[in-house]
């Protein structure tokens, strides 16, 4: 049986991409079709590996345009994504299945992301959500081809506390004492509120902030916002490795963000036993338990904001690392992305044997 994956997927800091690997690697017995676009050193790297397998064929926008596919699974809805469904249903009438993942929760005043979610919603034979809140609309509008929740994940192999990796951190970081910082992780755009995680750095001149990710279109102006306070250091789009070296070396991990799907970049904090603060909204109470593995707390409150990061930053060494191997056994146990990729296996043969 094939199945289409229509993205990159030799993009290892993309969370769609990495969501869509994890079915790859933990479905053998499947054959699936994608493209290959690598962004970085380690893509390329670690490209070789995955492309190896017997059960990933990597081909051409042309060979893909001319493959006959049994199910076409996306975890983006984008114009690019539905274009490649129908394309893919017209070659193989009445036998090709759509496979919707929905990472996003999408609202109505979203524009064109509500109007490409609705169209999704006409295509797809069946849909996951990563999250309740994720899948809150389409839950109701589409109760017949909803299949329910598979969230997120993270690979626990990789994201490891116990592996020693301080020459990955960037110089400035270096010299930073662990556990003395707070770490955000996220693109530069409006609904994850860096211009919060700036407020809060001001808010702090003797704590020095870090944080890592690109510039999103939408958000080109906060890039020179985070680059002017000068306890704040943004580092920009980096790799991996460098994401776990800090994560391992942060005390806490700060994500405004108003809305997510899921988000992976918690998720991995979680994972390598960060707490976490964020907002009490969207799918955040869905990873974070208020005053237990972290803290949820509305970014119109700036002095708790404040008392919280002060009272994570405070915790002594020995009671840090008790509650970090707490966070990472029960993010293991939820999030694994082994167990993660088999759940959609089940999920193929059953749109298969409909």
């Amino acid at each position: 049986m094939r199945i289409l994956l229509p993205i990159s997927l030799d993009r290892w800091r993309n969370p769609i991409a990495t969501l869509l690997r994890a079915c790859v690697e933990a479905n053998p017995d499947f054959e699936f079709h994608s493209a290959t676009n690598p962004i970085s050193e380690e893509d390329r790297r670690l490209g070789i590996d995955f492309w190896s397998r017997p059960n990933v064929k990597k081909g051409s926008q042309a060979k893909l345009a001319t493959t006959r596919f049994d199910i076409v699974h996306t975890a983006s809805i984008t114009a690019h994504n539905q274009a490649a469904v129908v394309a893919a249903k017209l070659r193989n009438p009445g036998r090709c299945q759509y496979l919707s993942t929905i990472n996003l929760q999408v609202r109505p005043a979203d524009g064109k992301d509500w109007h490409l979610l609705r169209v999704a919603e006409k295509l797809a034979d069946g849909f996951i959500a990563v999250s309740k809140a994720a899948g809150q609309g389409t839950s109701l509008r589409c109760s017949d081809r909803f299949l329910g929740i598979i969230p997120n994940g993270f690979d626990p192999e990789y994201f490891d506390p116990t592996i020693e990796d301080d020459d990955a951190l960037p110089p400035q970081i270096r010299d930073l004492e662990p556990g003395s910082f707070p770490l955000c992780v996220g693109a530069l755009e409006p609904r994850k509120h860096p211009e919060f995680f700036v407020e809060l750095a001001k808010s702090h001149p003797d704590i020095t902030f870090v944080g890592a990710g690109y510039v999103h279109p939408l958000g080109r102006h906060f890039e020179p916002m985070v680059k002017a306070v000068p306890n704040l250091i943004w580092l920009g789009h980096v790799d991996r490795r460098v994401i776990r070296a800090l994560l391992k070396r942060a005390g806490v991990f700060l994500f405004p963000s108003e809305r997510e799907g899921l988000a992976l970049s918690v998720i991995e904090a979680l994972g390598m036993g960060l707490p976490v603060i964020g907002q009490p909204k969207s799918s955040m109470p869905e990873l974070v338990e208020n005053g237990v593995n972290g803290n949820l707390i509305d970014i119109a409150d700036l002095p708790c904001w404040s008392a919280a990061l002060l009272a994570q930053l405070r915790i002594g060494d020995d009671e840090r690392m008790l509650l970090a191997r707490d966070f990472r056994a029960k993010a293991i146990d939820k999030f694994s992305w082994s167990s993660i990729g088999k759940q959609y296996g089940d999920i193929y043969r059953a749109m298969l044997a409909g």
